[in-house]
């Protein structure tokens, strides 16, 4: 009898600490709520509860890649000592470990491993708008991040688990300088990311206090404008200037087609803080600013409403200050399926040429904020522009492209 008693604690027990679980990622991709329990040889020991009940599992070291608690520390399974005794230490220091949030949302860039520190103020399935530490409006694509670290200790893994793995061991040192909670390892990486931090992208401060859902505007760094070109002193110089035209490798064509579209998601992120009627009108006004700077000069926009027949063209900068005057309570835009149709091409100018496409989805609301008073969908063609320009600086000159968009069109099918 004592012996049932004893059991039954010793279950008892064992079920009260599997409450507090982890989130446990394996190699193939998938992820499982458990608890470390030990590691031994080539071995991992988990516990995972199974209809109010713990069960015990032993996996291979290489099959089990990251452990995360929910106050946002994380521990790398291929660190642990291969001694089990210290390596259940470790373990044990990993699940008492004492939570350390950091002031800012930690955003890890994959390529190359980079922490970029901020307060996030807008997040959608495809882009991440935050405050850098310095007050300037960033935007970043998230396809170019691994992991996103909260300061509520939750965490959004971005890549594939093997990928965080690599991301993590290289920007170890940084995430513990910004008061992340390191993780718990035995021997340090000879691969850190100390060399490879970016300074914050600087751009416009914007207000402090913001409502937590509102979108802030994604601030990308302003393309440089084109410096004029000298004109040519001789018949010779012309003709070499004619015929030379500066192309772009296959890596750099990659790197600008994936700006373009991040162009149109910080396009995105702006008409909703333009639209925002909870924010300040010198806010709208920088929003608008930063906005047309993403466009050429000439650029417009064609616009339709299904309580008014026809098209009408408005100027960027006419558009967005006409956005801000809406009367509606509040407003949401979206833009889905953004993709290309037309691929970068290199013209006779030797700039580069493409159109995008992509899905609007306007709603208005009523005062209530839940009645729609007004909503529409249509299928936006955007033009896209590489423009070469040259940049001197110390006495070197580089080609630089600019990313900017065009015409704004309306797909009629």
């Amino acid at each position: 009898m004592k012996k049932i008693v004893f059991l039954g604690i010793l279950s008892w027990f064992a079920i009260g600490s599997l409450r507090a679980q982890e989130t446990i990622y394996l190699a193939n991709g998938n992820r499982s709520a458990g608890k470390l329990i030990g590691a031994e040889g080539e071995k991992v020991k988990i516990a995972v509860l199974r209809n109010g009940q713990p069960a015990y599992y032993s996996l291979r070291r290489e099959n089990v890649l990251l452990a995360f608690t929910d106050d946002g520390r994380y521990l790398i399974i291929n660190s642990l000592d291969t001694d089990p005794a210290k390596a259940q230490q470790e373990i044990d220091a990993f699940q008492k470990g004492t939570a350390v949030h950091p002031a800012y949302d930690l955003l890890v860039k994959a390529t190359p491993p980079t922490v970029l520190p901020g307060t996030i103020r807008y997040e959608s399935d495809d882009v991440v708008n935050y405050q850098s530490p310095g007050g300037a409006a960033v935007s970043i694509n998230k396809r170019e991040l691994a992991i996103i670290f909260y300061r509520d200790g939750r965490h959004q893994l971005l890549k594939s688990p093997a990928e965080v793995v690599s991301a993590l061991n290289s920007t170890r040192a940084e995430l513990t300088r910004l008061a992340t909670p390191a993780p718990v390892v035995a021997t340090p990486p000879t691969t850190t990311a100390k060399k490879m931090v970016k300074p914050p992208v600087k751009g416009v401060k914007v207000a402090k206090k913001v409502p937590a859902k509102t979108p802030l505007p994604a601030s990308s760094p302003t393309p440089e404008p084109t410096p004029a070109t000298p004109a040519p002193s001789t018949a010779t110089e012309a003709k070499a200037m004619t015929i030379a035209k500066p192309k772009l490798s296959d890596t750099q064509y990659q790197q600008y087609r994936s700006s373009a579209l991040s162009r149109v998601d910080e396009f995105v992120a702006y008409l909703n803080v333009i639209a925002n009627k909870e924010l300040e009108d010198d806010e709208k006004d920088k929003a608008i600013d930063q906005a047309t700077r993403l466009f050429m000069s000439e650029a417009t926009i064609d616009v339709s409403s299904a309580n008014r027949p026809g098209v009408r063209k408005y100027k960027i900068r006419d558009y967005l200050t006409r956005l801000k005057m809406l009367p509606y309570s509040s407003t949401t835009i979206e833009w889905t399926e953004i993709q290309y149709v037309s691929e970068l091409k290199q013209a006779a100018d030797g700039n580069y040429y493409g159109l995008i496409t992509g899905q609007q989805t306007f709603t208005g609301y009523a005062e209530n904020g839940k009645d729609v008073l007004y909503t529409d969908v249509t299928e936006k063609s955007v033009q896209v522009k590489l423009e070469a320009y040259r940049n001197s600086k110390n006495g070197n000159t580089q080609l630089k492209w600019a990313v900017l968009l065009g015409n704004i069109g309306l797909v009629v099918k």
